[in-house]
């Protein structure tokens, strides 16, 4: 066996490449999990979080009419993220059955990290635009109002 390939070598690599995956992969679990600061996207989280814009809308001197029309802005982004969420943790399972393969199908692989990154990208865009639309709904004072109370809530 050439020096180069000898056992305590090929172990030292394979420990190089699984550490961090085992890593990495655990982390990524946490965080699916909600462990990490916010959590996932729940129909319960969603929920909470709309409930309290509204109830930071009302300090912002919001109406009902508005804060009914912003509901029905977010609430449909919000589920998008839900969704992402959901076809995020099916590409996991993809990912994983090509890493386990015979052989790594570079091309699936890549064509998962693709679709990955766009459906990210589109629910961005898609929340960013309805955060646009819902901040349309508001008056320059209303938005001002509004920021300070976010401020608060945050710390700031």
């Amino acid at each position: 066996m050439p020096e180069s390939q000898s056992p305590p070598k090929r172990f030292k690599l394979a420990a190089l490449i699984i550490i961090p995956l085992v890593v990495i992969g655990g982390a990524l679990a946490y965080a699916h999990q909600g462990g990490m600061h916010q959590g996932p996207m729940s129909a319960e989280r969603i929920e909470m979080h709309l409930d309290h814009l509204a109830a930071m809308l009302t300090k912002a001197g919001a109406s009902d009419a508005q804060k009914a029309q912003i509901d029905g802005i977010l609430r449909p982004a919000f589920a998008s993220l839900q969704g992402v969420r959901d076809e995020h943790h099916a590409t996991l399972v993809q990912f994983h059955e090509v890493m386990l393969a015979p052989s790594i199908d570079r091309a699936k692989m890549e064509s998962l990290r693709a679709a990955q990154i766009k459906a990210l990208d589109d629910a961005s865009r898609n929340l960013v635009t309805a955060v646009e639309d819902a901040a349309e709904v508001l008056s320059p004072e209303q938005r001002a109002a509004l920021a300070e109370e976010i401020r608060k809530h945050h710390g700031g």
